[in-house]
């Protein structure tokens, strides 16, 4: 319960998708993510979920692999080709070892086979927050600042004085500015 409380506070920072052609499954699903993201998206086809991401551009997607239509593989495959660090997590009953060997050469994030198991589909959400965290730690780490020259004697000088870095003392203003 105390991991499900913990992921909780780190995905509803999140948007999902959901793609499950299976009504009941779809329905199962949205109740359980619908309570562990900020916004929560659903499709019962491959070629609905693809429509859904390109306009919602979902932080986290959820696919079922065979459906109608257009399955998770090619669904995949397509979104990959816009994204392609997109967080994509597989849900499936498929034991066709073709099709999960596909899932691997996408780069999908997890595969968590049905019948789900929650404990699973806790750790699997678990390593996907800890992914997508690693990620926007890495997407922070560099930028680019223009400021005036007196500004920057400024902060040349307050970084000699305290012995860190330009970046760390613009940081810290940034912070106490937006902090307000």
């Amino acid at each position: 319960m105390e991991d499900l409380i913990k992921l909780a506070q780190e995905t509803k920072k999140l948007t999902a998708l959901i793609v499950e052609d299976r009504k009941e499954d779809n329905e199962l699903m949205q109740s359980f993510f619908g309570n562990l993201f900020k916004s929560l998206y659903s499709a019962s086809s491959g070629k609905e979920g693809l429509a859904i991401y390109k306009d919602k551009k979902p932080d986290v997607v959820i696919t079922d692999l065979i459906m109608p239509d257009m399955d998770g593989l090619e669904m995949t495959a397509e979104i990959k080709k816009i994204n392609e660090d997109q967080i994509i997590v597989v849900v499936s009953a498929s034991d066709d070892i073709e099709k999960v060997t596909q899932t691997i050469s996408l780069k999908v994030t997890s595969f968590v086979h049905k019948p789900i198991e929650t404990k699973k589909l806790i750790d699997s959400m678990s390593n996907v927050v800890e992914k997508i965290k690693k990620n926007k730690t890495i997407e922070t780490k560099s930028f680019t600042v223009t400021v005036p020259m007196d500004i920057y004697e400024l902060v040349n000088e307050a970084a000699k004085d305290e012995r860190i870095s330009k970046n760390g003392i613009i940081i810290r203003a940034l912070k106490e500015h937006f902090k307000e």
